[in-house]
Parts: C-alpha cells; structure tokens; sequence
C-alpha cells in the first residue's frame, strides 16, 4: 500500500514563471501551459523559497471530458508529499478528472494510484522487430493489393481520413469535441509530423477504408504507426487493416515497428494479437478524480 507523505513544512504554492520553469526543467514546452494551450495554467511548489516542484495542467482540446496534467518534483523533494499537494491544487481548477499516462510496476504508476486514479484504457505492449523471420512471413501473407502509399492523397484528404478513424478508435471510451475542432487540431499534426510516403491507405470504391499513418522521418530509428480501420462494420475491415500494418512493417526493413493503439480497437488490437515476437511495456492511461 502507498503511503501519502504529509507536505513538508514551509511548504507554498503560486503561479508559475518562465523563469521558475526553465531553472526546474530547461526549454520544457510543457512547462508553460499559459501559452502553449488555451486556458492552461501552472504552479510551483517552493520550500523556504526552494523550487520543490511544478505541475501543468490545461483543457484537452480534443478531449474535453478530462484535463491534461503534467508534474515534475526534483529527486530532492520527493516522497515528501510535494506532488500531491500540487496536483491537488490544480484538481479544482474546472472540476473534471485529470488525464495522465504511466507504466505499471514505475513510481510514477504508484504515485498516480495514490491519488485515487483509477485506468481507463490500457496500450498493450506494441513494438515489433519487423526483420524478424516470423514477423516478414506474417507480413507476406497478409499484403493486400488495394494498399496505396499516403503521397497521393492531399493533406485536407489525410486529415479527414485521420479523423475519421480517431472517431472511430475512441468512440466508446474517450469522448471527442465537434468534428469542426479535431479537423482545425490535427490539420497542422498531419502537416508537420506526418510522413505520407510511409503512410498506407487502403482504398475500396474510391474510398479509404483503412489506414496506417506513420510519423515521423526515415532517419528515427523506431517506425512509430497508428493503424486502425475508417469503416468497422465492413467485412474485409480486419483484412484492409492487416493489409495495412504488413506494408508498413515490409517497409520498415530492419527498422523496428512502434504501433499505438489501444486493447479496445476494433481490428488492430486483434490483429497485432496474430503477429509473432511482441515486446514493449504495457501503458495505461489513468484518470484521477476531481
């Protein structure tokens, strides 16, 4: 059982500065929710006048039913009570639960557990060493020839079909805001982060069925890919989805393959269940209550 430590004494709390956050952290984006989302905001915990600690928390555009929380505590003050206070503080900020993401088994699961969160979804292990034998054989057998690469569609085309199938992936699990909102969020993801040559779509009556997207450059040394379909009811989804990630793992040489997804997806998760050697750490993602 954890135990939560009381707050040290001479323990204060007020608004985070630049300058409070660069001396705990460096060039940390995070660290400055004032102007990295709209309506963030960020506190420091000093100890007779010491920095202690600072967390983040900001309204999640896409995901309006939780707030993203960030925290960092130097190992100085840790195990002091110093994390709790300040994410306590921040808790009452809209009254909604807060979002985090951690490993089971890392202090800062247990942290997190001691605070009350409980999982709501759960990223099973995911990543695959595409140049394992077992692995190119598994990817051979489920090519498929409907598979196009992203480059010959737009990017208004991607981030349409990229929405769609984030709809499609948290629909019952993570409520989203309005289409009109995730189109205007994910337009410059896709710009920027995208790699549409890697990317693959499956196409069936002209229209895009499945999808695995890739991010990232050639030059990283894991493929990080999100794969899932846009059409779940349809008969060939689990095929058009296996057609999708044995492309991407056919061109990931000998590159290993860092999928996202989660245990309730409809067609990847059982599809990633069929292929050989996965390693990875499972992820939760937990959600502490207001």
């Amino acid at each position: 059982m954890t135990t939560v430590a009381s707050p040290p004494a001479g323990l204060s709390l007020m608004a985070a500065s630049i300058a409070d956050a660069d001396s705990l952290l460096g060039d940390a984006p995070w660290a400055r929710a004032d102007g990295w989302r709209a309506g963030g905001s960020s506190l420091v915990a000093k100890v007779r006048d010491e920095l202690a600690g600072i967390v983040v928390t900001a309204t999640n555009a896409i995901h309006p039913t939780r707030d993203l929380v960030f925290m960092f505590v130097p190992d100085k003050f840790r195990r002091q009570g110093v994390g709790t206070a300040l994410v306590n503080a921040v808790k009452t900020r809209r009254g909604v639960p807060l979002s985090v993401k951690a490993h089971p088994g890392t202090v800062a699961h247990s942290f997190y557990k001691s605070l009350g969160a409980v999982r709501y979804q759960l990223c099973p292990p995911e990543r695959i060493d595409a140049s394992h034998a077992e692995v190119r054989l598994w990817a051979s057998e489920n090519r498929g020839e409907a598979v196009c690469a992203g480059d010959r569609f737009t990017l208004p085309q991607l981030t349409e079909a990229w929405t769609d199938m984030y709809a499609v992936v948290h629909a019952t699990w993570s409520p989203t805001a309005r289409r009109q909102t995730l189109l205007a969020e994910f337009g410059p993801m896709i710009k920027e982060e995208l790699d549409q040559s890697r990317s693959v779509f499956v196409l069936r009556d002209n229209r895009i069925t499945a999808a695995c997207f890739v991010f990232g450059t050639d030059q990283d040394p894991e493929v990080e890919a999100i794969c899932e379909s846009l059409d779940p009811t349809s008969a060939s989804a689990r095929q058009d989805v296996a057609a999708c990630m044995a492309e991407v793992l056919t061109d990931a040489g000998s590159n290993p393959v860092m999928f996202d997804g989660h245990i309730t997806d409809p067609h990847f998760y059982p599809t990633l269940q069929d292929i050989p050697v996965l390693t990875g750490r499972p992820l939760e993602l937990l959600e502490i209550p207001a």
